[in-house]
């Protein structure tokens, strides 16, 4: 049973990194090329969920995963080496959510504030907000290097990574795994549900004023190029949000 159970984990990791590795990569490629009909400000963020996606494939699939299945005894499971893996492997992860939710925001921002659209939403801040939002990440996830203890040492250099017992009991290990779990997921996720909900709430309210205002009311057939505009980018932003919290649980497995 255990050994089914791993051929078809061994199967799926597999599978996810043939995918995952060049769909990111075509992404990222053709996002940079800006001639998908998207504002540089989308882009932006677009990119950068690509990148952390791959940047997570990589170092959970290819370098961790991958290890156990088809490389065991490389330098890969040397202690401190898979200690570095897990640490990249969770910054990754925390980056790809929190891209989700900064895009969230920037999207959230030019549909229902207009006056704020203007300053907010450009590359310049996009800039910023992605690269503050991955140094925090990095810096926020070095911990974890230290939560690791080898299984064997052979010859003095110590072999592959296990989680100490005392990250389970002492109480600074455990308060910094509670703020680890609201900050990401519970944290992220509620705040994309509520961007969400109250995003969809302002386009109904305008949709009806506007149609009002065109005269549809009435039974009048008027294309809105506007209100179309505000669809296109609920439709993206959803897609991606639901793929994020679609592909949660496999993150933090």
């Amino acid at each position: 049973m255990i050994a089914t159970f791993n051929s078809i984990r061994k199967i799926y990791y597999t599978i996810l990194a043939v995918v995952g590795v060049p769909v990111n990569l075509l992404a990222i490629v053709i996002l940079s090329r800006g001639k998908c009909g998207l504002s540089t400000c989308t882009t932006h963020y677009l990119v950068a969920m690509a990148t952390a996606d791959l940047l997570f494939v990589i170092a959970d699939v290819i370098l961790r995963r991958f290890s156990y299945y088809y490389f065991q005894g490389s330098f890969l499971d040397i202690n401190s080496v898979c200690s570095v893996i897990g640490v990249l492997c969770r910054a990754a992860a925390d980056c790809s959510v929190w891209f989700t939710v900064t895009f969230t925001f920037d999207r959230f921002v030019a549909i229902c504030c207009q006056k704020l659209k203007t300053k907010y939403c450009t590359k310049k801040t996009a800039a910023v907000v992605l690269a503050t939002t991955c140094i925090l990440f990095c810096f926020k996830n070095i911990p974890f290097y230290f939560v690791y203890q080898p299984v064997e040492i052979i010859r003095n250099v110590p072999w592959e990574c296990l989680l100490n017992p005392s990250y389970f009991i002492e109480p600074g290990w455990v308060g910094f795994d509670w703020f680890g779990t609201v900050l990401t997921p519970l944290l992220p996720f509620t705040l994309i549900l509520l961007l969400n909900a109250l995003t969809v709430r302002h386009i109904l309210v305008t949709s009806r004023v506007r149609k009002g205002l065109r005269g549809q009311s009435k039974g009048e057939n008027h294309s809105d190029p506007e209100m179309e505009s505000r669809r296109k980018s609920v439709i993206l932003l959803f897609t991606i949000s639901d793929s994020c919290e679609t592909c949660w649980p496999s993150l933090c497995e």
